[in-house]
């Protein structure tokens, strides 16, 4: 594969060229195929729930395999004892936001009460467009950049999500919490956790294995969960803007130097070079003291794993649940780690401001 930049007057479009006769390659055009298909009821869409009927439904923003608009947040539940503690998981889990198939009654009715949830969370749909350049980076080149017990004293920690997977440790890269490892773990996940559809067995266990309709188990086959995995793989990261704006490198050093870049670490290394997704991969907490949300084991509520920058113009709204609905609201609604990042911007002129709003315009 070969990436070729393209200059149609002021957009850069990033073009897949891929070589050999006839020049495209088959599992690619599955694997879109699949990743636009709208799925159906016969096919096992849906049972018991669902939040969309394709992966495109949600990952459109700016192009296919991208973010999702503020509107096609999804929530999750559970309980935090009024935010005493501990927090617990309601019954059949986190994702009781899900939509029941059409037809079916209370399908947006969801238990309250004592054995009910009395804590919610809105999550945002995350682009996935970079995710194949992402999933290469070694879990060694994550866990280099803790700092668990701040040995620098600036505040913030900065710890890789850990998953035992088949009997191993890894880390993990995708998600909101870090919580699934490998990009073909996150279309078996996602394949049962947004659409209902159950996949096979690989003993990994990101696979949605039964479920309750009359399809046939599994629902969707390997070779259609690898052509997935393969397309998404595929897609080139966001390429830079590449504005000669002088502001633009100007706003660059004062994302450096206010303490942006201690999270939102320029590039990774991974064997095929460089990956410029300006994140560390790590979880931190930046959610103001009084946040109450979901928790799972290696990531407490109000942990989340730095987003990845690249292409951030075309992903609003920002954080996990839309709460920055600008790149400078979003700057605003970082607190706890990012509370002294924060008051810097603050502190910060209104051109020094502006320089690094473009800067973030330009990735």
């Amino acid at each position: 594969m070969q990436l070729s930049h393209i200059v149609l007057g002021a957009v850069v479009v990033t073009a897949v060229v891929f070589q050999g006769s006839p020049g495209v390659d088959p599992q690619f055009e599955r694997g879109r195929a699949l990743f636009d298909r709208a799925f159906s009821l016969a096919e096992g869409l849906g049972a018991p729930e669902m939040n969309a009927d394709s992966c495109r439904a949600c990952h459109q923003d700016p192009s296919i395999g991208g973010a999702g608009p503020l509107e096609l947040n999804v929530s999750r539940f559970g309980n935090d004892n009024g935010g005493v503690g501990p927090f617990t998981n309601v019954p059949g889990g986190q994702g009781l936001s899900k939509l029941f198939p059409p037809g079916v009654h209370g399908r947006e009715e969801y238990p309250m009460g004592p054995s009910g949830a009395d804590v919610f969370e809105q999550r945002q749909t995350p682009s996935a467009i970079g995710h194949g350049a992402i999933d290469q980076i070694p879990d060694a080149v994550i866990t280099a950049n803790e700092d668990v017990l701040d040995a620098d004293g600036d505040g913030i920690f900065g710890v890789a999500r850990r998953l035992t997977v088949a009997g191993n440790i890894e880390v993990g890269k995708f998600g909101w919490k870090a919580q699934v490892p490998k990009l073909a773990d996150f279309v078996n996940d996602a394949m049962f956790g947004e659409l209902g559809l159950t996949t096979p067995d690989n003993g990994r266990g990101f696979a949605g294995l039964v479920d309750a309709d009359n399809v046939p188990d599994p629902e969707i086959t390997q070779q259609q969960v690898d052509d997935i995995a393969h397309f998404m793989a595929e897609l080139p990261p966001p390429a830079r803007g590449g504005s000669t704006d002088p502001r633009v490198a100007d706003g660059e050093l004062t994302f450096t130097s206010i303490g942006c870049a201690k999270c939102h670490t320029p590039s990774l290394n991974s064997p095929a070079g460089p990956v410029p997704l300006f994140s560390n991969l790590l979880l931190h907490n930046v959610m103001p003291a009084d946040f109450r949300g979901m928790a799972e084991p290696g990531a407490e509520s109000g942990f989340f794993k730095t987003p990845p920058l690249w292409g951030i113009k075309d992903t609003a709204p920002y954080m996990h649940d839309g709460r920055g609905e600008s790149l400078a609201g979003a700057i605003l609604a970082h607190f706890g780690e990012a509370a002294t990042v924060r008051q810097n911007y603050l502190d910060l002129t209104s051109p020094q401001q502006e320089a690094l709003i473009l800067f973030l315009q330009d990735l």
